[in-house]
């Protein structure tokens, strides 16, 4: 009897340290997904551009008075596309549509992104693309051109907002 009850002890200790598979009614488990999205940001410095007072006809670039913009992208993520639109005109005189040049009571704003090599007229219908494909995390400088009326019916003092926009590649 004595052997017995040794030899059940010991084949419960034996037992006790065996592995067993996990239970068949386990109906469910977790894991992580972890997702990194696209990024687009942006920030223009030099956001202001005051002209002062302006001879009719004449024209106006911010790279001469050092006033270059700097569209700030440092956290983007993706290549991205930049693009300019007026999108608050001036309260009385009006943007020049697509290839117009100024006229009475009419402005003209282009932009530049390589020192005016090329350039591209920035209109209120629709945004216009100012540079193509930049690298994640990049800035792009550019500068702009306004010309003003030939001639005017008011001489108070107007202001356009223009509109930066970041689209991926």
């Amino acid at each position: 009897m004595k052997r017995i009850v040794i030899l059940l002890i010991g084949l419960c200790m034996i037992l006790a340290f065996i592995p067993f598979p996990a239970s068949a009614d386990q109906t469910s488990d977790t894991f992580s997904i972890t997702v990194t999205g696209e990024f687009l940001w942006i920030d223009i410095t030099n956001a202001t551009w005051a002209l002062g007072v302006v001879s009719m006809g004449s024209s106006h670039w911010t790279n001469e008075t050092g006033e270059t913009f700097i569209a700030d992208m440092d956290n983007t993520t993706v290549n991205t596309d930049l693009k300019l639109q007026i999108t608050s005109d001036a309260a009385v005189w009006s943007a020049a549509t697509s290839g117009n040049g100024p006229g009475t009571d009419i402005y003209r704003l282009n932009a530049s992104v390589d020192t005016w090599s090329t350039e591209n007229q920035i209109v209120t219908a629709s945004a216009t693309t100012i540079s193509t494909n930049i690298p994640a995390g990049q800035n792009e400088t550019f500068d702009l051109r306004f010309d003003a009326p030939t001639s005017t019916s008011t001489g108070a003092q107007q202001s356009i907002t223009v509109t930066a926009t970041l689209v991926k590649s």
